[in-house]
């Protein structure tokens, strides 16, 4: 069976005058004292030394994408530079045909050269 009893908890440390009533007579606990957190303290950096041009050259462009927030890279104008560099980079690579060459042919001609071309790559 279901439990439908709740318990209503305000802001941490008030109260209301009935509760504080209630404490003076000794019906009630002492209050709690408020939660206080602890001082910050940064964190020791745990690869303070800088990043060299190895270390960008193996980033993908997502990776890059994301190096652009990433606060320990304070240098933006060199992070923008460099991505830059390396898509052209990467564009000049995708150029580079690997599959052999792409002819523009119309309708007519598309079924001469699929059905009677010559056999290659030793297919049979």
């Amino acid at each position: 069976m279901a439990d439908y009893h709740f318990v209503y908890k305000d802001v941490e440390g008030a109260s209301t005058q009935w509760d504080d009533i209630q404490r003076k007579l000794g019906n009630l606990p002492p209050k709690p004292p408020a939660f206080k957190p602890p001082p910050f303290a940064p964190a020791e950096e745990l690869d303070s030394k800088p990043k060299d041009k190895a270390w960008i050259d193996d980033k993908t462009e997502e990776e890059l994408e994301d190096l652009e927030d990433d606060p320990d890279l304070d240098d933006d104008r060199f992070l923008l530079e460099y991505r830059k560099k390396r898509l052209a980079e990467m564009r000049e690579v995708a150029k580079v045909s690997r599959f052999g060459s792409v002819i523009p042919i119309s309708g007519s001609d598309f079924v001469r050269e699929v059905s009677q071309a010559p056999r290659t790559f030793g297919l049979s």
